[in-house]
């Protein structure tokens, strides 16, 4: 039996390719921006352990500036779709996942998928609500005919066979 060859998929979707690029873009202008500057103060104060000390509370600054931001662009709004998700398992099944206009694109890409997974687990939620409410009405008229005493062969076979004929059709619209 010849081996199975599996491919390795070396590219990652586009929206995360352009969210990355963007992360290096700009940490690299705003680190060619602040040598720069730095060799302008060099100049104006000389080398020496000053020049070091700020040159490296700079960059330190960079990174945590960089950090935060990129990371609250691409970390945060994950806080606000877990509480949405949790609203969503509680039942409120109508309820779609939004993203701000700042967002990430590989998030907003996310949530698009998501969101079309809510849509049709909503109809399938809405089915197997209407799916029960019809079984119910149909045995709790079952019930009644037998209830009432002893329903002729013909009436009992005749709800029976009502009742099959609609878990065929709801079992068909599925």
């Amino acid at each position: 039996m010849p081996k199975k060859i599996f491919r390795q998929k070396y590219f990652i979707s586009k929206e995360l390719r352009i969210s990355i690029a963007l992360i290096i873009l700009w940490s690299l202008l705003v680190t060619g921006f602040f040598t720069y500057f730095a060799q302008g103060l060099a100049e104006k104060i000389g080398h020496g352990t000053p020049l070091f000390i700020i040159v490296m509370l700079g960059y330190v600054l960079i990174v945590v500036v960089l950090t935060l931001l990129f990371s609250h662009r691409l970390l945060g709004p994950f806080e606000r779709l877990n509480t949405e998700m949790r609203l969503i398992r509680a039942g409120e099944y109508h309820r779609r996942l939004n993203v701000r206009k700042n967002d990430d694109i590989y998030i907003k890409s996310f949530v698009k998928e998501v969101n079309m997974i809510l849509e049709k687990y909503e109809r399938d939620m809405q089915y197997k609500t209407d799916l029960i409410r019809h079984i119910d009405s149909d045995l709790i008229s079952i019930i009644t005919l037998i209830e009432e005493g002893e329903p002729s062969k013909d009436k009992f076979r005749e709800r029976v066979l009502s009742f099959h004929k609609k878990l065929k059709s709801s079992a068909e619209k599925a």
